[in-house]
């Protein structure tokens, strides 16, 4: 009896281990088959974008895409690459102009504002432009101010003329009982300290969003003079802002930025829905200038405490 099963089980076992060969074989060749070759065009050799890069290659699950360099956008590029690839990943503003002239392919910029994107979108019309920018929701920027300062009553909102266009959401985003919003458009240079002093003498704190005259070094720097001034707190969107003389900010890394593409390219295998539309960063972090806070004889939370009341929109 015993040597009938085995003389049976020796027969049944290779087959159903081939049949469990084929179906692992199936199952890979149809995932193969999704899997969408990705053209990596960088706008700079080093630095941020490389930072991406190498996030993005260490958060990618193996074998679900496959990456492939396309070249720098001020220099020698694969043009079969961009050419046959099922999407073009530009990282960086250079990169995202050069892969719209040199590519019919689907683009997805990333390290690159909103801004950018919508400058982009106007030169190219029609073309199948997707990003992922650095720019904060607004009601992320809401949140860091309501985290860090619970008393707060208004906070001014400074735009300019790249920014204008972001004047709706921030209606949208006014709701009664909470932060009131205080907001002017600064339209050249020379506007931009009467509109300071307009809004730091009625705010409790001033919120410069990014934007080509608004964020330069120059208009920075008379923000954060004219601010201390006044001795109300500048909220901004960039550690090196924060480093500057802003109290806090809430911004976003490369890594943050590829771990959130990595996110977009596991959950599609179609190259359309990467571009239909211009995503805001899920991950961030916050920075707090220690020096700026005691100079105003504010007691600021601990970054990490700072982070998940954002996240959590606690105090709103």
């Amino acid at each position: 009896m015993q040597a009938a099963v085995s003389r049976t089980l020796s027969r049944w076992l290779p087959r159903v281990a081939l049949r469990i060969m084929l179906v692992v074989l199936l199952g890979l060749g149809a995932h193969t088959a999704g899997a969408m070759e990705v053209a990596v065009l960088l706008s700079e050799p080093e630095g941020r974008g490389q930072r991406f890069v190498d996030a993005l290659d260490a958060a990618l699950a193996p074998g679900i895409h496959r990456l492939a360099s396309a070249g720098l956008a001020d220099g020698d590029i694969d043009a079969a690459l961009l050419g046959r690839a099922d999407v073009v990943l530009a990282v960086g503003q250079s990169a995202a102009k050069r892969a719209l002239q040199e590519s019919s392919r689907p683009v997805l910029a990333v390290l690159v504002g909103l801004r950018d994107v919508e400058r982009l979108s106007r030169e190219h019309p029609g073309r199948s432009l997707g990003a992922v920018v650095l720019d904060q929701p607004l009601e992320r920027y809401l949140r860091l101010v309501r985290a860090v300062l619970p008393e707060a009553k208004r906070v001014g909102v400074l735009l300019g003329p790249d920014s204008t266009a972001q004047m709706q959401g921030l209606r949208l985003e006014a709701v009664p009982g909470q932060l009131q919003m205080d907001v002017h458009e600064v339209r050249q240079a020379a506007d931009l300290v009467p509109a300071l002093d307009h809004l730091l003498f009625a705010g409790d704190a001033l919120l410069p969003l990014p934007d080509g005259l608004v964020s330069g070094p120059a208009a920075a720097r008379t923000i954060l003079l004219t601010s201390y001034r006044h001795r109300r707190p500048v909220f901004a969107h960039s550690a090196a802002y924060v480093t500057a003389g802003a109290l806090a900010a809430v911004f976003s890394t490369p890594e943050h930025i590829a771990v959130d593409v990595a996110d977009l390219l596991a959950a599609t295998s179609e190259p359309a829905s990467l571009v239909r539309k211009v995503h805001s960063p899920r991950r961030f972090d916050v920075a707090v200038n220690r020096a700026v806070a005691r100079a105003l004889g504010l007691v600021v939370a601990d970054e990490q405490v700072l982070r998940e009341r954002v996240a959590q929109g606690a105090g709103q």
